[in-house]
């Protein structure tokens, strides 16, 4: 009986755990940096972005498309909206690894890109026509929301246990 119980315990726990990511698939990234080499040197740039990853795969490369993109540079701000036409605002994995932005916007004066890294987000960088950049990404702290509802199944699984190991004693 009490084994009965524990696996009901353990099933539960799993069921919560596979449902909780697909409720949480929006994911959301802060990026910052500055010029660090070319005529625009100290110029700096900061921004966020996010992005549905719930068709990941976690194999290969794939590209997903940007939902929401704000960004400050050189004194102007840029969304998605500003993106090169064909291309478009999209985030790169490889592997299930976070490449980074893939970014082009083509402004009088000093167009500029974001550039994925190839491995993962350490080779990233930002680039102008006389300039390039270091890029630093930072995924935001989960809501709230997100936390207290994992904690509550993980307390409730916990409840349930407990119930479990008294009954048998």
């Amino acid at each position: 009986m009490t084994f009965k119980k524990s696996l009901a315990a353990v099933s539960f726990g799993l069921l919560f755990a596979a449902i909780a990511p697909a409720q949480a698939a929006v994911q959301n990234y802060t990026f910052s940096g500055s010029i660090d080499a070319g005529s625009l040197l100290g110029e700096s740039y900061a921004g966020s972005f996010s992005f549905d990853d719930a068709a990941l795969s976690g194999a290969g490369a794939e590209w997903l498309a940007v939902d929401s993109l704000s960004m400050n540079f050189m004194g102007s701000n840029f969304t998605q909206d500003d993106a090169v036409a064909p291309s478009i605002a999209e985030v790169g994995y490889y592997d299930g690894a976070f490449l980074g932005l893939s970014f082009s916007v083509d402004i009088a004066g000093e167009p500029f890109s974001f550039v994925t890294g190839s491995d993962d987000t350490s080779d990233a960088f930002f680039a102008t026509d006389s300039s390039s950049g270091s890029l630093t990404y930072a995924a935001a702290v989960p809501e709230p929301k997100d936390w207290m509802l994992m904690l509550a199944g993980i307390g409730l699984v916990g409840v349930m246990v407990e119930r479990a190991k008294r009954r048998s004693i």
